[in-house]
């Protein structure tokens, strides 16, 4: 049973930090682009040290070479299966009395395509904590700095085109929900097919797939859009820091 609640428990947690990052547009207002380019680039250092440093490798312990690389390559793929097809929300009443009508668009847009990105990052920690709750921790851990920068995205556009700060906050935070979801799905996947280490292994690969490409297509991308020639090197700072900072918590949580 644990390895059902605590997984959707983690999940949760992750999820809702794209409330805090809606909260602190609520608070705070629009946030600067150095800022914004700089956390987007320490969300991506941390994803990807954690997709390579733990996904994969641990993968590589319960897979052959050749296994861990065609579910790493299934698990970029389904994400990008996800981007290709996610339907473009037309602006219709929405758009009443809204001061910036693209503002708003982008920001829907960007919304259902976080929540959509939230529901298989549900399944990456249902993955991890199935193979080591330590490793489950962590994933949710990383996943909820990265959720931050994400809310920030997401309620910015929508509070810039004229929706109230707070409905802009609830929207961020409704995009995170999508993630115990996944976490829930995850964990009939694997309990239903076994959670032996050829289904643990599957997953984990599939997972660090999942994160590398949202890493590579949204986090790094977005950060370098927020970011400007003068401001580059605040985004270089902050990828470094967000893989420096993955390393030791992989040290201090002994995983790895």
């Amino acid at each position: 049973m644990k390895y059902i609640l605590y997984p959707v428990l983690l999940s949760l947690i992750a999820g809702s930090a794209s409330g805090l990052g809606g909260l602190i547009v609520l608070l705070f207002g629009k946030v600067e682009d150095w800022l914004m380019g700089f956390l987007m680039g320490f969300a991506g250092g941390v994803m990807l040290i954690v997709s390579f440093l733990e996904l994969f490798t641990e993968a590589l312990n319960l897979l052959t070479h050749i296994e861990a690389t065609i579910a790493f390559a299934t698990g970029a793929l389904l994400m990008m299966a996800i981007d290709l097809t996610l339907p473009h929300m037309e602006v219709g009443r929405w758009e009443r009395g809204v001061a910036n009508p693209e503002f708003l668009k982008s920001g829907l847009i960007i919304a259902l395509g976080i929540s959509l990105h939230n529901f298989p990052e549900g399944l990456v920690i249902s993955a991890s904590y199935s193979h080591l709750p330590t490793l489950g921790l962590m994933m949710a851990l990383m996943i909820c700095l990265h959720n931050v920068p994400e809310g920030i995205a997401t309620a910015t556009p929508l509070a810039l085109a004229g929706v109230s700060k707070r409905r802009a906050a609830t929207m961020a935070f409704l995009s995170g929900m999508t993630e115990p979801i996944g976490a829930l799905v995850g964990s009939f996947i694997i309990s239903g097919l076994g959670s032996g280490d050829y289904i643990i292994g599957l997953g984990l690969a599939l997972a660090a797939g999942i994160m590398t490409y949202i890493t590579v297509d949204e986090l790094i991308p977005m950060a370098h859009e927020y970011g400007n020639r003068s401001s580059k090197h605040y985004i270089s700072t902050g990828i470094l820091m967000g893989l420096l900072l993955g390393h030791i918590v992989s040290v201090i949580l002994k995983i790895g």
